[in-house]
């Protein structure tokens, strides 16, 4: 380690080539073969783009050399013919009727039928999703990318080729997983006869594989051989018809079985059952051993290159083409294992003796492969069948070390090379034999690895399990990486199991609205048939005031001004208020010259309102009726609209005697007289002058009891004194300009003995601002004086 340049973030340097990185759906997946994978959200840009590539050539001629096709053109036509139409085909038969014999024949008539071209698929040990994957990477370039589901889907129904599937070990709903997500591929499935059978509803046309004729299986048997066979052998060979049904794989064995026997060697020809074993037994020790360790793993064959290390021999892959002109192998994806049945026949011939050491000398070569070389995940790839197989036959054994240390080399390179379903059953199997060999260090990193899985798999409760038992088996171990990892997806986990965050209110009530009266979100619009997003169209909220015609405040900005425009008009309101009564309750003593009335607003706010002490006794308010004008005086229209009442500007205005307060001005055509004693200043002032034409309005208000009652209230203080001093004064500074707008409706108004007066019409014709018809002569009924005032006014 370079002290000068330290790994960032306190790391340690990792080897190169040992540490892969690749996106596994929304995920970004570092596979660290030391401390554990490490798992995060695939940030924004990681995202690989998988390009469409080309259709991948035809099968190789050493794959074709060896499998003559006969007597199966009418088959050949007809699944090829389905496929052209767009169908599916379910292809059954017997183990070594020929199934992968057809397919490639297939294959090299629909190659230029589909626009993808031909793909072939394997399903020996898989399963849907593993077949999904694959055909996902046959047709795009997925270097270090395992798309999601929802990616996966939608690149599958863009693929538009001829899936060829052989061997195919399930039905029913996975199969039907299949067919959905590929509507533009056709396909063709192969399958035993006791395979699982497909779903009632599936679009799959059933075509069963029959046996060859007799003529059929005679001439593969001679094309095999290279001769034509004798009397002899022709005999056996169509007993062997009989037994076998016709299988094909059967008439390539007894070929080899021919091809192996010395010259002019008259020993019998063994039966169908023993046919297998006596094959073996003529090949030769490079290819027996090579058989052997096939029957040890159970039936997978390694790759060519693994069996020399296995027999320590480098002539080992010349021995490989022997056992394919055996009849004893059969094609699985790139490679090849025995045939069905097969390691059943050698197991009784003796070949399975001394499997336990043969699995140890093929786990110790494989964790050496796997640990002390830069391997390429590709390759791993193509070993995947065979290191499981051998991970099985050494748990067989009982090699629970030395399983714990292959499955710890190979499950990182099955991760990148994204065969992640031999990955996960490397780690199972690795984690139990961990847990049987009591090594705590490898039981943690299973369990972190199966935990990481378990989230690119969207299993988060197993996830969980599996990583809170790393996390605390690392912690009883003080690994501290390890434990941070951990942690780290764990993490991970709670994020993703969060619930999602509800969505945002469609619709806040306006500031002001009580939720009750606030109107209902509008219903969404559903989208046209068969789209998959439905619009959802917003109309606009309307409030109750609204919809009355008031408008109501829309938002909190909104509102606070309406609140500051309401209290700022309340507040004018008030102070105009304030303004207007005390221009109403202070009066001038005088009448200024020149007949006109002043301006109330000019009026000495200063003038002190009258108090107790100014109020009339009750012997001065007590006074004779006769010192008042009689009703049918003040009430003659003739005398109101042809006598003046004369002014004097010297006389006090509260004088205990009869006072008159005259002033010019503009009075309303229906004005009448404020009750004078009997509204006190409200009659003198406001009635009288200010609101209801006072002197202006020219009538007379006869009342006791008001003048009593409310004269304090507006003028000052109760009794006869305000409405005199307050009345007349009143009267002469703002009877006119009062008149002007309430004289009319207070001059109609009958005076009783509460106060109401009686008025006639005067002024009703007179106009001008500066007019000075006169009124009539008000006269009070009661213990108050009069107070009269003459006004122009104009209706």
């Amino acid at each position: 380690m370079d002290l000068n340049h330290p790994a960032p973030h306190g790391e340690q340097p990792r080897e190169p080539g040992r540490v892969v990185e690749l996106v596994a759906g929304d995920f970004l997946l570092t596979v660290n073969p030391i401390d554990g994978s490490e798992i995060e959200s695939c940030p924004p840009g990681r995202r690989p783009i998988a390009p469409r590539r080309a259709p991948a050539p035809g099968p190789a001629a050493e794959e074709t050399r060896h499998t003559p096709l006969l007597d199966r053109e009418e088959q050949r036509h007809r699944l090829r013919r389905l496929l052209s139409r767009g169908r599916s085909v379910r292809l059954t038969g017997s183990p070594g009727a020929g199934r992968t014999a057809l397919l490639a024949a297939v294959a090299r008539d629909c190659a230029e039928l589909a626009p993808d071209g031909v793909i072939r698929l394997n399903g020996h040990r898989r399963n849907a999703t593993d077949l999904l994957h694959e055909l996902f990477a046959a047709a795009h370039r997925t270097s270090a990318y395992r798309p999601g589901p929802t990616e996966l889907s939608a690149a599958l129904r863009e693929i538009g080729a001829v899936v060829l599937i052989d061997d195919v070990e399930f039905g029913g709903a996975p199969l039907q997983e299949i067919l959905d997500a590929t509507p533009e591929c056709a396909f063709v499935i192969s399958a035993t006869q006791d395979a699982p059978a497909p779903a009632a509803d599936s679009r799959l046309e059933e075509l069963a594989l029959p046996g060859l004729s007799r003529t059929g299986c005679l001439e593969l048997a001679e094309l095999s051989l290279g001769r034509q066979l004798s009397e002899a052998e022709t005999d056996w060979a169509s007993d062997l018809w009989l037994q076998t049904e016709g299988l094909p794989r059967r008439f390539v064995q007894a070929a080899a079985l021919l091809r192996g026997r010395e010259a002019g060697e008259q020993a019998p020809l063994p039966e169908s059952a023993a046919l297998t074993a006596s094959v073996a037994g003529l090949l030769t020790p490079r290819a027996s051993e090579i058989l052997r360790y096939a029957v040890a793993l159970g039936g997978e064959l390694p790759g060519r290159d693994r069996l020399a290390a296995f027999l320590q021999d480098p002539a080992a892959p010349e021995a490989y083409a022997e056992l394919l002109g055996s009849g004893l192998l059969t094609q699985a994806g790139g490679g090849h294992r025995l045939a069905a049945g097969v390691v059943e026949e050698l197991t009784e011939a003796g070949f399975a003796e001394g499997a336990p050491e043969r699995a140890r000398t093929a786990t110790q070569h494989y964790t050496w492969w796997l640990a002390d070389t830069v391997v390429a995940p590709e390759r791993v790839a193509e070993e995947a069948g065979a290191l499981v197989a051998t991970v099985r036959a050494a748990q067989r054994a009982g090699l629970d070390a030395a399983v714990g240390g292959l499955a710890r080399a190979a499950a990182p390179l099955l991760a990148a090379s994204l065969r992640w379903s031999a990955w996960e059953r490397m780690l199972r199997s690795g984690q139990e034999s961990a847990r049987s060999a009591g090594e705590v260090a490898q039981q943690a990193y299973f369990h972190h690895e199966l935990g990481v899985l378990a989230i690119c798999q969207g299993q988060l409760d197993r996830a969980r399990a599996e990583l809170e038992a790393s996390t605390a088996l690392r912690a009883v171990l003080a690994d501290a990486v390890g434990a941070v990892a951990g942690r780290r997806a764990l993490a991970l986990v709670d994020d993703l199991s969060r619930p999602p965050a509800p969505p945002p209110a469609a619709f806040t009530p306006p500031l002001g609205i009580p939720p009750a009266a606030s109107p209902a979100p509008p219903a969404p619009v559903p989208g046209p048939p068969g789209s998959e997003d439905a619009t959802q169209l917003l109309g606009r909220a309307v409030a109750p005031e609204e919809e009355t015609g008031t408008m109501a405040p829309v938002g909190r900005r909104g509102a606070r001004r309406n609140v500051f425009a309401a209290g700022a008009g309340a507040l004018l309101v008030a102070v105009l208020g304030t303004v207007v009564a005390f221009g109403l309750s202070s009066g001038g003593e005088e009448e200024p010259d020149g007949g006109t009335t002043p301006d109330p607003a000019a009026t000495d706010a200063d003038t002190p309102l009258t108090t107790d002490e100014d109020s009339p006794t009750e012997e001065e308010t007590s006074a004779s009726p006769s010192d008042s004008a009689s009703p049918t005086e003040s009430e003659s229209p003739s005398d109101s609209n042809t006598s003046e009442a004369p002014e004097d500007p010297a006389r006090p205005s509260g004088s205990p005697d009869q006072p008159t307060a005259s002033a010019s001005g503009e009075v309303g055509s229906d004005g009448g007289s404020g009750g004078g004693s009997g509204d006190g200043s409200d009659g003198g002032s406001h009635g009288g002058g200010s609101a209801d034409g006072g002197t202006g309005d020219g009538g007379t208000s006869p009342g006791t009891s008001e003048g009593t009652s409310e004269g304090g209230d507006d003028g000052g203080s109760e009794g006869t004194d305000p409405g005199t001093s307050e009345g007349g004064s009143e009267g002469t500074d703002t009877g006119a300009s009062e008149g002007t707008s309430e004289g009319t409706d207070e001059g109609t108004s009958e005076g009783t003995d509460t106060g109401t007066s009686e008025g006639t019409d005067a002024g009703g014709d007179a106009e001008g601002a500066g007019g000075t018809p006169t009124g009539a002569t008000a006269s009070a009924t009661g213990s108050s004086p009069t107070a009269t005032a003459t006004g122009v006014g104009r209706a």
